[in-house]
């Protein structure tokens, strides 16, 4: 088959949540499928790895999109009556890419990373049309307002209204909608009205993230860690509350503990955190696996989550006990038997970090536990074949209803 597929970050290198996902699928798609790429840049160190997407792409087709002009674009957003979140990722250049395509060649289907690539839609009427929104979006920004004061929280509760009628209408007229949780479905579903959406949640790659391939770890202290992008709100939120409200108790029980702050663009707001006793905050790091094999337990401590944390995913193939909260697991559904713990409130969550720092049995087999349940749920093979399926079923739908094919059952692969 032919596949336009369309997405507002490129796919390489993995690194945050969606680039992770997006990479992912193409990786598996483009062994049988011609896999033709449009992809929205905001990095420009990302196009030192286009050779990378170029080998598994069939075509690459990308749009820069600076910083300053979709600013101005989201401040004209609040008086057009929509989504902000869309004229930050409106560019003529890159709808003529999408015509340009299309125009020059027959594509099977389209797939559609996040609903701020919908609006490119118009350009392919008769092309079966997927939508992937991973997570539902409006939901994010609804939690962003009740954590943030005036003036954001009102923009951040206009964004969240304006995006839920939005992602309403384009899960009605797309063919098929996709979803990373069960809870993401539930709440597409509950404002649609009909069951055609699928869950296709993430996987971790076990190969990469094996505490096999690191080697001994030889630092003996006991290390908290946390993982992710430090410029990003909810991951800076939970950090904060974590250095607030829990780490004090784990540290008056277990004084040598040392809690890690691994990722890269820390805001000062995090930064400031590393002036606190046993806080250590290590900036953008080469391979964040060493941390997770010197770590004893990792933490996600989130007020504001959606979908799947990957974070959550890579620290249990590392055979690492988690800890977080019911946000964070919302997407995952790992127990307290899969090495996992969810604490409701602070006292809780430190309890849990202390026995795990203080109990190597219990540890170890929580790590290993953790490690098993994500070889079961978890492999981006497992993902990559329903994701296949569901697009071969959306386009022999399609086209059977257009009277364009018979009774197969199934297309050819390219």
């Amino acid at each position: 088959m032919n596949i336009l597929y369309l997405t507002h970050r490129f796919p390489y290198p993995p690194t945050k949540g969606e680039k992770i996902r997006v990479f992912n699928q193409i990786r598996y798609l483009s062994r049988k499928h011609a896999v033709h790429l449009c992809s929205f840049v905001d990095d420009p160190s990302d196009l030192e790895c286009l050779s990378t997407i170029r080998q598994k792409c069939a075509s690459v087709n990308i749009v820069y999109r600076g910083g300053l002009k979709s600013a101005l674009l989201a401040i004209c957003a609040l008086f057009s009556g929509q989504p902000l979140s869309n004229f930050c990722f409106h560019r003529k250049s890159f709808a003529k890419i999408v015509a340009s395509q299309v125009n020059s060649q027959e594509f099977d289907c389209a797939i559609f990373s996040c609903s701020v690539m919908a609006q490119y839609s118009s350009w392919l009427p008769h092309i079966p049309k997927i939508i992937d929104f991973i997570d539902v979006d409006s939901e994010k920004w609804r939690l962003y307002s009740e954590r943030c004061s005036p003036p954001r929280s009102l923009v951040y509760k206009l964004e969240a209204q304006r995006l839920a009628t939005y992602e309403k209408d384009v899960a009605s007229s797309f063919d098929h909608t996709i979803v990373i949780s069960e809870e993401e479905r539930r709440i597409i579903e509950k404002r649609v009205g009909r069951p055609s959406i699928s869950v296709i949640s993430n996987g971790v790659d076990l190969e990469y993230f094996d505490r096999m391939n690191i080697g001994m770890c030889h630092k003996v202290e006991p290390a908290v860690v946390f993982t992710g992008v430090m410029d990003y709100f909810p991951n800076v939120d939970a950090v904060q509350h974590f250095c607030e409200d829990i780490f004090p108790l784990v540290r008056r029980a277990v004084p040598e503990s040392q809690f890690y702050i691994v990722g890269r663009n820390p805001t000062p707001q995090v930064k400031k955190l590393a002036k606190q006793r046993n806080v250590v905050v290590t900036g953008e790091v080469p391979d964040v696996r060493p941390f997770l094999s010197q770590a004893r337990v990792a933490v996600a401590p989130f007020r504001i989550a959606r979908g799947v944390q990957n974070k959550v995913l890579e620290a249990m193939a590392m055979e690492l006990p988690v800890v977080g909260t019911a946000e964070c697991f919302k997407g995952i559904k790992a127990t307290d038997a899969d090495g996992t713990r969810v604490a409701s409130d602070a006292d809780t969550f430190a309890q849990y970090i202390i026995d795990f720092l203080r109990d190597d049995a219990t540890r170890s087999y929580a790590g290993q536990q953790a490690r098993r349940y994500v070889e079961y749920h978890h492999r981006w093979e497992e993902q990559g074949t329903k994701l296949e399926s569901l697009i071969e079923e959306v386009v022999w739908r399609k086209n059977r209803s257009s009277g364009t094919l018979g009774s197969c059952p199934k297309l050819s692969s390219h």
